[in-house]
């Protein structure tokens, strides 16, 4: 490969936080809030305009695993902040219980059943509103292009934006990217999919059609009036990494989009349906799982096993099981706040879907209401170790989990003293 020696140069510090969050999708805007309201003061940068993520600009417009899809279902494992999204959804006429996975009747505030559907839009507004209420700052545009490490620990961010090349200095950095991107610039070992019976798991191209009549078709994720949110054309086996992968993915579903939507057509309620809006983000599923402080097995997520340091529990059926959808025997496995640690730099933590988890407990986990669960978690370590003057290894799990449980999250355990 030819390559070019760009000179060395110096990076102003643009801004600095005690936390910086990297990603403003679902992971990113709850670990924020989190942290920011045990205390810190927090940044959140994201490489787009729009907060939400796959939510939102990936038009995935449904939080499933909330509760098991399947008894034993009585247990509702993920609450906390991810509770509060969806009231403050139903306030502003945004939710529905009408999902992909079955009509789950009127939604109540305090509780959700396995999945919710939502409006995206609506969802761009709770994201800013719960920011700001918080006292999260915003850098919005504003894309990642390194890590700075000194002694072991993550000090910096290098971004780039229309103002050029800047450094974000930070006390404890938050990896929401979705991909690992902060953990693999600093040079944290990560996996991906590639060893034998593992597949990464398909890419999709979401889009919207108003026009829908009265029946109800049984694969919109999200229908609210005479619209409805439609999973799109799809591809297997695409590297999520590789930019011309997904530009090559994205741009071949989109062309798809018009032969897709004319079978839609065929089926009942959708006659006079019209597109309305493509996803602006392709739905990538799987990219990098970081190697943290402990890695997540398959035989810890089958057979239920609980954790003494548990931060959340991931109830969420795995879709590709060998190759079927498999559903759990219990309410949910545990996933340990080791997963959330890096093994090699400290003043990081993992939010979202690049924990450290092997495959089968990764696509459980990664769904959006167990995500938010363990996003709540990183959010709220960042803080107490800035509090605590800890490295993210040495904090007390102790005292994470009496905050956790203080927010409202299920843990399946009492307070811990």
């Amino acid at each position: 490969m030819r390559t070019y020696r760009e000179p060395a140069r110096e990076i102003p510090v643009a801004d600095e936080a005690d936390v910086i969050v990297a990603g403003g999708g679902l992971a990113g805007l709850v670990a924020a809030v989190a942290a920011a309201r045990n205390g810190a003061g927090v940044l959140l940068i994201e490489s787009s305009g729009v907060l939400g993520g796959t939510a939102t600009a990936g038009l995935m417009t449904s939080f499933n695993g909330f509760r098991n899809e399947k008894p034993p279902c009585d247990l509702q494992t993920v609450k906390g902040l991810g509770q509060e999204i969806v009231d403050r959804l139903i306030q502003a006429g945004g939710a529905s219980g009408r999902t992909a996975h079955g009509d789950w009747g009127e939604l109540h505030q305090g509780t959700a059943p396995y999945a919710v559907s939502f409006d995206p839009e609506a969802l761009k507004m709770v994201a800013l509103s719960m920011l700001r209420e918080s006292g999260v700052r915003l850098r919005l545009y504003t894309f990642l292009a390194g890590a700075i490490v000194r002694d072991g620990a993550l000090k910096a961010l290098v971004t780039e934006s229309k103002a050029g090349r800047q450094a974000l200095e930070a006390k404890m950095t938050v990896d929401a990217t979705g991909d690992g991107d902060v953990s693999f610039r600093a040079g944290v070992p990560v996996m991906k999919a590639g060893a034998k019976d593992e597949h990464l798991m398909a890419v999709s191209l979401m889009y919207r059609v108003a026009g829908v009549g009265p029946e109800r078709f049984n694969r919109p994720w999200l229908s609210i009036g005479k619209t409805a949110t439609v999973w799109g054309p799809g591809r297997r086996g695409v590297d999520g990494t590789d930019p011309l992968a997904v530009t090559d993915a994205h741009a071949d579903a989109l062309a798809e989009v018009p032969a897709h939507l004319a079978k839609l057509r065929a089926e009942p309620g959708f006659e006079d349906c019209y597109l309305v809006q493509t996803a602006s983000h392709l739905g990538l599923r799987e990219t990098r799982r970081v190697i943290g402080e402990y890695v997540l097995t398959e035989d810890d997520a089958v057979s239920g096993r609980r954790f003494d340091d548990v931060i959340a529990i991931s109830s969420n059926p795995v879709p590709a099981y060998y190759p079927r959808r498999r559903f759990f025997e219990h309410e949910g496995f545990d996933v340990p706040y080791r997963c959330l640690v890096p093994r090699t730099v400290d003043g990081l933590i993992l939010a979202g879907r690049c924990i450290s988890a092997e495959q089968v407990p990764f696509q459980s986990a990664r769904s959006m209401a167990p995500l938010m669960a363990i996003s709540q978690a990183s959010g709220t370590a960042a803080a107490l170790c800035i509090r605590e003057g800890v490295e993210p290894r040495k904090l007390n799990v102790r005292l994470l989990q009496r905050a956790l449980l203080a927010q409202g999250a299920e843990l399946r355990m009492e307070r811990p003293d």
